[in-house]
């Protein structure tokens, strides 16, 4: 088992330096992470702050060792918790079983790279350490270098509202459920000396957070409208303020801001013709849609085969990977509904189905495909304009304005089926429609677990034999379940609990 920091100040600055060299796709992100030498001398001139700017994306996007965030584990859990991707037994190596099955019970369980927690806290630190350089006043070219400095401010603003909300929505029961009063993570706002012990915030307070170093990081006027691949934009920002707020229950705020990115982004949707290659991250239409993603361009710049794309790739003998998730059978029937919707051709049927297993399905995801024959330089989706579309649908119909619900929907559907059938108008839209959409749309993306809570709905991956597909054997509490069931919710790990008696483990666990 791998050893680990014991409390979150160790996790924030000694698991930050972990990261090591791992870049973005620029060159100054080779550049030595400015946390690796002692805080007090470590952040002294923009190039400085440029060099932990560089730490805090390669903590966010991870490397083979750690991939418990963005690299790997937040695509997993969003996916497996939930009913569309499966773990394939047949052909799997295992990595993606864990969340699957859903058969931890204690903290200990968590004690390993499954648990998304290191990550996410040394993305907040880092971020906690540019912002205080920042606005500290002591950076020796702090006027003539004023805006670039003002950039990355606002760019670790984004970052640590992103980890926070990420932490927020797997340790925390979803806002809409209590109006937050339930209990959080540990809010983190500054660097933290080694004998503070932060007890969990609620909800509502990591909302309040999140929500406000978003808003100061957009208001500020600093961060680039124009996307580059790798890092956080404005309109990046906006989309994920948009989806804090619509997980939030904030209607009015969710609509008026993705609004805000489909009017003014300068971003459109993939068409029809354009969609299953747009995915390549060198097609002529993969910037189209893309507000934020992660770039591999080097070996020194991958997770290698732990990350999310490699995992997703069926091991083929020309384009090896895991193949550790798989649709399952009844989403697939879900896409096979309409056979005009171009969504399904970007799942492959097996190039070798030596057990014949899926009998010729298209089962294997292809959202992150492979870059020069080699799956390990995909680029990662974080957030795309479609999401926002879809955000501003359902905002819109769950705040009244259906004629707002209709539009927004029907600009998504018009560029992803032929079938003009398939478009829905003030009688027929519903808030399922919406939800089906969704998970149409952004399977493998991360996003159906946390959708399905929100929502209230229960994830169903199959309920007898006759209906299990290809999915693998799983225990009968979690074939079927919902928000109060209480693996809704993420242990805590022990080793954090240990290590700080004052959080607080959530209910159900034992140590």
């Amino acid at each position: 088992m791998r050893k680990y920091n014991k409390n979150i100040y160790g996790l924030m600055l000694a698991g930050a330096v972990l990261m090591g060299m791992s870049s973005c796709g620029d060159d100054f992100f080779d550049q030595k992470p400015a946390d690796s030498v002692p805080a007090e001398t470590a952040i002294q001139s923009s190039s400085d702050l440029a060099s932990a700017r560089a730490g805090m994306y390669a903590v966010f996007k991870g490397n083979s060792k750690m991939v418990d965030y963005y690299g790997q584990q937040m695509f997993l859990y969003g996916e497996l918790h939930g009913e569309d991707l499966v773990y394939n037994s047949t052909y799997g190596s295992n990595r993606a079983n864990f969340y699957y099955q859903m058969s931890y019970t204690t903290a200990s369980d968590f004690d390993r790279s499954e648990a998304i927690w290191q990550s996410p806290y040394a993305v907040i630190g880092r971020a906690c350490r540019i912002i205080e350089a920042a606005d500290g006043g002591k950076l020796s070219d702090k006027t003539e270098a004023a805006d670039e400095i003002a950039q990355y401010r606002a760019e670790a603003l984004v970052l640590r509202a992103m980890a926070t909300f990420d932490l927020t929505r797997i340790y925390g029961k979803t806002y809409t459920e209590d109006n937050g009063a339930s209990l959080g993570v540990p809010l983190v706002t500054s660097s933290l000396q080694s004998n503070v012990k932060p007890a969990r915030s609620t909800v509502a307070e990591c909302y309040a957070q999140v929500i406000k170093d978003l808003t100061e990081a957009i208001s500020s006027g600093k961060l680039p409208s124009e996307t580059t691949s790798g890092y956080v934009s404005l309109y990046a920002a906006k989309a994920l303020l948009a989806r804090v707020y619509l997980t939030k229950g904030d209607w009015a705020n969710a609509l008026s801001t993705a609004e805000d990115v489909i009017n003014n982004s300068g971003k459109s949707l993939w068409t029809i013709s354009e969609y299953v290659n747009a995915w390549k991250k060198d097609d002529a239409s993969h910037n189209k849609e893309m507000l934020f993603e992660i770039p591999v361009t080097n070996t020194n710049d991958w997770n290698d085969r732990e990350g999310i794309a490699y995992l997703y790739a069926e091991n083929r003998p020309d384009v090896p990977g895991y193949g550790e998730a798989v649709a399952n059978k009844n989403f697939l029937a879900l896409l096979a509904q309409d056979p005009n919707d171009v969504r399904a051709d970007v799942f492959l049927a097996p190039s070798n189905d030596s057990k014949n297993v899926f009998h010729g399905a298209k089962v294997y995801l292809n959202k992150m495909p492979a870059y020069n024959g080699d799956v390990r330089y995909a680029s990662v989706p974080i957030l795309r304009l479609t999401e926002v579309y879809l955000i501003a649908s359902e905002a819109a119909f769950k705040d009244g304005n259906t004629a707002k619900a209709v539009q927004y929907l029907n600009d998504l559907l018009k560029n992803r089926t032929s079938d003009a059938s398939r478009l829905v108008t003030a009688s027929t839209i519903t808030a399922a429609r919406i939800s089906l959409e969704r998970r149409k749309e952004l399977v493998g993306e991360g996003q159906r677990f946390f959708d399905a809570i929100r929502n209230n709905e229960t994830i169903t991956r199959y309920t007898n034999e006759s209906d299990r597909g290809w999915s693998a054997v799983l225990p009968a509490d979690v074939r079927s379940y919902n928000r109060d069931y209480f693996k809704a919710l993420a242990a805590i790990p022990s080793y954090e609990i240990d290590a700080n008696k004052n959080i607080k483990q959530n209910d159900g666990y034992g140590q």
